[in-house]
């Protein structure tokens, strides 16, 4: 089996990243996809996140409508959240499957800064999703190399000019976003009051 891991803030997830699940899926023949709500992300330390309850909800009315799973594992920890802790609990789940961790561009070039990223890239193959103004000959010069080679898939073309950050905002300002997210999590935004500032 062949495992993609997508994991996000998710604050809310949007078409985007549904586009970006459906493109690895398609183009790697993935077997399933797991979108993975972040719980306390490293690097998001001075950001407001909406409550961890409110973010898995959302994630899995998206997920119903894609065929892919949730899982709460980041969210149940009691510690910061490190991605090579969370693919160690999914090779550890599934000691069979060939993992496959969906990262965008700009993460992928700062792995050298995450914690224990050697490790992670013995762990997974990485499915990178790049942008036209990307030069990939570039990815790789940030990397000390002496770590295991690894395993890189890049997702182009995927035009991701949707920001979660563009969608709370709009909530805030009373706009229309709907056509962002799926209609299920537009509903729960408005029955639930969030992004309202």
């Amino acid at each position: 089996m062949k495992t993609g891991l997508y994991g996000g803030t998710f604050d809310p997830l949007h078409n985007g990243h549904i586009k970006v699940a459906q493109a690895a899926k398609n183009h790697l023949q993935l077997d399933r996809i797991i979108f993975i709500p972040a719980g306390d992300p490293p690097h998001k330390t001075d950001k407001k996140i909406t409550d961890k309850a409110h973010r898995l909800a959302m994630t899995e009315l998206a997920a119903e409508g894609v065929g892919a799973f949730v899982s709460d594992w980041e969210l149940n920890q009691t510690e910061r959240s490190y991605s090579v802790l969370t693919v160690q609990h999914f090779k550890e789940l599934y000691p069979e499957d060939e993992i496959y961790f969906i990262i965008g561009a700009d993460s992928f070039r700062d792995l050298p800064s995450w914690w224990h990223y050697r490790e992670l890239m013995g762990l997974c193959n990485f499915v990178v999703v790049s942008r036209p103004d990307v030069d990939k000959s570039t990815f790789l010069s940030r990397f000390d190399g002496d770590e295991t080679p690894p395993r890189v898939f890049f997702l182009d073309n995927i035009l991701m000019d949707i920001s979660s950050t563009q969608i709370r905002n709009m909530a805030a300002e009373g706009k229309d976003f709907s056509h962002l997210v799926p209609a299920s999590i537009a509903d729960y935004i408005q029955a639930n009051g969030l992004y309202k500032g």
